[in-house]
């Protein structure tokens, strides 16, 4: 496009930004295609002149998505991968690196030493990444998406082959440098200097989001503005010219994009400044909304999925919202025009911040302010001096420590925390809605009364949805080990019955969370083994828990317990089986009709032994033992003579669950197989009498 093209478009390119947005939104949910018709009607209206370009942006962009679903990569049993960054050993080693000239994610089952620029000779087994198979939880297939790369490859044994020069040399020389010169600030110097925040310690991480201050830690426009003026002050002092300076200036966010691997706001606020100088000395006449929304499509045209990074998303909201609101911000007190900012960048951050972290801090506008000052004027600042004078390490880490304990003290004022999920696109639509509603009514002098009582509605219903949700679920969790969670309507009963294997991930709490349940009614855990306990601690910890039932205290629900619309029995046990899985508790539920039965891990002597006892015929059947061989019997099957069974097993269980004789048993009965490691989380739901089964693919 030419120059007097775009500037023809001046202080009206937002519009090109709000285009790609509403059409990114669609891909996503139909739902969003109701913006649509008002917004054209406005531009046709108003901007009927932008149409065309809009069209043909939109078109390019979709063709550049379509260029990025459409990579295909040759697959051979040994080939050649070169190491680009992200370089991480552990137990095993991973990295992104290029493959077939294509950016991939690399794991490698061993332990060995890079640095980018290398290249391995490796036998590999290439996969495209899958999506989550448990709703709303984190998606990698989108994380790595994000990152403009669509295959993972699993790479064994190595061996360095090759060393050339690679830009990302820099960053990993630093990395090293960090790591061997600073023994009590290494992770703050990585943070502030690298953009680099994964060597905080996770109960660190969580004192952060708790108190609602993590965005102070992600190298941004403050910190760039900070590094600029310094670095103006001093050139200055050399009496060198304005224009170069501003070269010099460029030059060093060139570089330091660089070397903090082109993280989203480092990128977007370094460009902001260069272009905002390229402005001025051109003297194009952009306005600083019309830049932010050129590097907004530049970005978005290099990584096509770049909206699925947190961090790209949050930092081109609030710098846009900031920006929109500049009459807002035209006041005279600094304090108040902080705090004002403050409110501004909480509001329009709730449904983001509440759907990655599932809860926000009320008094994270105050806490903001708190910290911002100690922030931006000593830790900063010193981070950059210690850098440069590793002997400061020790008196840098004083300051730390004092910043780390009013924190610790901070993140203990818990009783303004708000934990729910915006799981609805309409909440998150209206939410919107009402905050730009409210900006309109403080620009305008107008009461505030009305935006901020409806905001505060809103606010609650999303936060009650389970005590209107008028839909009962049985959710078959795809996770290591077993768990099913069963939820009744109007929030009066809630179920969970195994919690699966300890998961550093949370997949249970999380699932939970973002149905906004805040309480567990029964907790039921089926016997002693981890991939059905394991999780137990994590659930009692997040949440109220008003009867935890155990194979001890069984004895005590083995009559008809009813919970809400929800009835369970749990049969007796008089025998101490040698064998733990035979210990499982079994139970029948009734629901909307339906009857399950759940078996835990029973095996052969436990089913035989409990169908000459009991006779019950049953809907549904949670097959026992992850549909191994030594479950399931034909006996077993035919006596409680289910109409579907749901296995409940891991793509990845080590011992290749189920057994193929077992599926193949229950389908020459007639009887219909889901399982998890094929259909991912499994949710049966009722609703007016009928029954509805929704499954989350891989």
């Amino acid at each position: 496009m030419k120059l007097e093209n775009l500037l023809q478009f001046k202080n009206r390119i937002i519009y090109l930004v709000i285009s790609i947005i509403l059409l990114i939104l669609v891909r996503n949910s139909l739902w969003y295609f109701l913006l649509f018709p008002p917004y054209l009607y406005y531009l046709f209206t108003n901007h009927n002149e932008l149409l065309k370009i809009i069209i043909i942006i939109l078109g390019l962009y979709l063709l550049r998505i379509y260029q990025f679903d459409n990579i295909e990569i040759e697959n051979s049993a040994q080939s050649i991968l070169k190491v680009k960054k992200d370089i991480k050993i552990a137990d095993y080693t991973s990295f992104k690196g290029v493959y077939d000239r294509k950016l991939v994610s690399v794991y490698i089952n061993d332990w060995i030493v890079i640095r980018p620029g290398d290249s391995l000779l490796c036998n590999v087994e290439i996969t495209e990444a899958t999506n989550n198979t448990t709703p709303h939880l984190f998606n990698y297939r989108n994380y790595l998406r994000s990152q403009n790369i669509k295959y993972i490859v699993y790479g064994s044994e190595c061996e360095v082959v090759k060393n050339s020069l690679d830009i990302n040399i820099i960053s990993h020389k630093l990395n090293a440098y960090i790591d061997d010169n600073f023994e009590y600030s290494n992770e703050y110097i990585k943070t502030f200097i690298l953009a680099d925040k994964s060597g905080f310690d996770d109960s660190l991480v969580k004192q952060i989001n708790e108190v609602g201050i993590s965005h102070l830690f992600a190298v941004s426009g403050l910190h760039i503005s900070l590094i600029v003026l310094s670095l103006i002050t001093l050139l200055k002092k050399t009496k060198m010219k304005i224009e170069y300076i501003e070269y010099i200036i460029i030059s060093f966010l060139c570089f330091y994009m660089i070397i903090t691997s082109f993280s989203p706001s480092v990128t977007r606020a370094s460009l902001m400044f260069i272009l905002l100088i390229a402005n001025k000395r051109a003297n194009i006449g952009l306005s600083s909304l019309d830049i932010l929304s050129l590097i907004f499509i530049f970005l978005i045209f290099i990584r096509p999925y770049y909206y699925y990074d947190a961090g790209f998303l949050l930092s081109f909201l609030v710098t846009f919202i900031i920006l929109l609101s500049s009459n807002i911000l035209k006041i005279e007190s600094k304090l108040k025009q902080l705090l004002t900012l403050s409110i501004i960048s909480f509001l329009v951050t709730i449904p983001i911040i509440l759907n990655l972290n599932y809860q926000v801090n009320l008094l994270s506008v105050f806490f903001n302010i708190l910290f911002l000052f100690y922030i931006t004027y000593i830790i900063l600042p010193l981070g950059y001096i210690t850098f440069i004078i590793p002997f400061f390490d020790r008196f840098y880490y004083l300051f730390i420590q004092l910043f780390e304990g009013v924190l610790s003290v901070s993140s203990r004022i818990n009783i303004f925390i708000l934990k729910m999920y915006f799981s609805s696109i309409f909440s998150v639509i209206i939410y919107y809605l009402l905050v730009f509603m409210l900006l309109h009514y403080y620009e305008s002098k107008k009461s505030l009364k009305r935006p901020v009582i409806l905001i505060v509605i809103l606010i609650i219903l999303v936060w009650g949805t389970p005590y209107y949700n008028i839909t009962q679920k049985v959710t078959f969790l795809d996770i290591h080990g077993d768990s099913t969670i069963i939820i009744d309507r109007f929030d009066k009963c809630n179920i969970i019955i195994d919690t699966g294997e300890y998961d550093d991930y949370n997949t249970l709490v999380n699932y939970l969370k973002t149905n906004n349940i805040k309480r567990i009614d029964y907790l039921i855990i089926t016997h002693y083994h981890s991939d059905h306990y394991g999780e137990a601690t994590d659930v009692l910890n997040n949440f109220k828990v008003s009867n935890l039932v155990n194979r001890n205290n069984a004895f005590n629900y083995d009559g008809i317990n009813k919970c809400g619309n929800i009835e369970f029995f749990v049969y007796s046990n008089d025998i101490e089986y040698l064998n733990e899985n035979n210990n499982s508790i079994i139970l029948s539920l009734f629901i909307s009709g339906k009857h399950y039965l759940f078996t835990g891990d029973i095996e052969e002597k436990r089913e035989s032994n409990f169908v000459e006892s009991i006779d019950i015929d049953v809907d549904y059947l949670k097959v026992p033992h992850h549909g191994s061989i030594t479950s399931s019997t034909r006996e077993f099957i035919e006596d409680i003579a289910p109409e579907e069974v749901f296995i409940i097993v891991s793509r990845t269980n080590k011992h290749k669950h189920p057994s193929d004789i077992v599926v193949t048993r229950y389908e020459e009965m007639g009887i219909k197989v889901n399982r998890t490691d094929l259909d991912g989380t499994i949710i049966v739901s009722y609703l007016f009498g009928k029954e509805y089964k929704k499954v989350h693919i891989p």
